[in-house]
């Protein structure tokens, strides 16, 4: 069988690692002093290495990041003198999601609550762990509808398959009672089957004061505040301004 050929039914079975790892062996005549077993595993590597790739491709576009090019390693610790680089390392290995926990990031507009959300959605991501990004707003109109089309158990479901959930922009406004029966449908679920990442601009004991319904407000709150890690960024106004002009409004504004 002539090297084409092999090409051929590589092309056919979408084997495009494979494909390309053999014309680098075809290429190299370096490769022809390897085993068998050695050049065939070297292949394989190459479409799992593949494989993977494309799944955290596909990831990324299902999870809908407000910056999805945005990652840990670009991550400029003097910018976020608040930040801890011991606390955001060690929540980059994603544990926490297999142990169903949650993440708050709470600090003042342009300190960087939405970009460090997206870096520990984007370590997930190439664990192959799908992700959802939602801003409140929108979560909220979406959960509303259904409940309104007497979809909501079928809506909940769908967002509640992601292991990893986020939620951007906590309140931010007053969270009507359908709001609040809808939110604790999702989590009254969720808890202990998924984790949560929630952003805001007010500290987590102020929460509770953006639910209309009080009692609704403390049930869907204790599910998202027990066992949560807490990123809390801090800063005042001035210093988050002083960022957003460090990086630039212009080029993505990714400090929200």
């Amino acid at each position: 069988m002539n090297n084409q050929t092999i090409l051929d039914k590589c092309e056919k079975l979408k084997l495009k690692g494979v494909e390309t790892a053999f014309k680098l062996q075809n290429e190299h005549p370096e490769y022809e002093e390897m085993g068998f077993n050695e050049r065939l595993a070297e292949l394989l590597d190459a479409q799992l290495e593949t494989n993977s790739q494309r799944r955290i491709k596909t990831l990324t576009t299902q999870a809908k990041l407000r910056y999805p090019n945005f990652f840990l390693q670009d991550i400029d610790y003097k910018l976020y003198p608040n930040l801890k680089k011991h606390k955001l390392t060690r929540l980059a290995n994603c544990d926490w999601i297999s142990e169903h926990q949650n993440v708050s990031i709470t600090g003042p507009t342009g300190t960087g609550k939405t970009t460090i959300a997206c870096v520990l959605a984007q370590e997930a991501i190439s664990r192959h762990i799908p992700v959802k990004f939602y801003r409140l707003s929108k979560l909220s109109l979406e959960l509303v509808a259904a409940h309104n089309e007497c979809e909501l158990e079928k809506c909940t479901a769908k967002i509640n398959r992601a292991p990893l959930l986020i939620i951007d922009d906590w309140g931010n406004a007053l969270m009507p009672r359908e709001v609040c029966h809808c939110l604790l449908e999702l989590f009254e679920i969720r808890e202990n089957a998924g984790s949560t990442i929630i952003t805001s601009q007010y500290p987590v004991e102020t929460w509770y004061k953006t639910l209309s319904d009080k009692s609704m407000g403390e049930s869907v709150l204790d599910r998202l505040i027990y066992n949560t890690h807490k990123i809390n960024l801090g800063g005042d106004n001035n210093e988050a301004e002083s960022i957003r002009k460090l990086l630039g409004l212009n080029q993505g504004g990714r400090h929200e």
